[in-house]
């Protein structure tokens, strides 16, 4: 039996979640517009803090702050459950969308916090897909860039104290 996970109300955490055996399922346009709508349904059912997130051609990443009386678990059991749904309503399959179970890790703390925000947003760029992370339409960068609201919940702070600390992050190669 698996051992159950401990979460801590209020608390930020780096989500990622793997396809079956790494399917290319969110390459296309398809499957991405399908996880951002599942993402968009989520926010408004369990009123979850979405800081930042990157669609990727065989997994996603997610900075969730659950509201509270809610848990990760729940959300996550949530986007996984009615993602497949959707996938496999529009192609007519029944197989299984998603790998292993998702894996979460919490922010230590504010740095950490603003250095999984990076990593998030660096993910695009390092695979090829997009040239900045603001280019890549899914993920909260693009959003966040053009102050697109309803998808990512920002505090225009966060942004600025983001730019200041990442000269402190290993390996940051933003422009402000």
């Amino acid at each position: 039996m698996r051992k159950k996970r401990e979460f801590v109300e209020g608390m930020a955490y780096h989500v990622t979640s793997r396809t079956n055996d790494k399917k290319r399922v969110f390459e296309c346009n398809v499957g991405r517009k399908t996880m951002l709508l599942v993402l968009r349904d989520a926010k408004e059912k369990f009123k979850f803090r979405l800081a930042n997130f990157c669609i990727m051609p065989t997994h996603i990443h997610l900075l969730v702050i659950p509201a509270p009386g809610t848990n990760l678990s729940q959300i996550m059991h949530w986007i996984k459950t009615h993602s497949a749904k959707r996938w496999n309503s529009i192609h007519g399959s029944t197989d299984h969308l998603w790998g292993e179970r998702y894996y979460a890790r919490p922010a230590k703390d504010l740095r950490d916090y603003f250095y999984i925000m990076n990593y998030i947003d660096q993910n695009s760029v390092k695979a090829g897909l997009a040239p900045s992370p603001a280019e890549w339409k899914a993920g909260g960068a693009f959003y966040i860039a053009r102050n697109i609201t309803g998808m990512v919940d920002f505090i225009p702070l966060d942004r600025q104290a983001y730019i200041k600390l990442l000269p402190a992050v290993p390996g940051t190669k933003f422009k402000e």
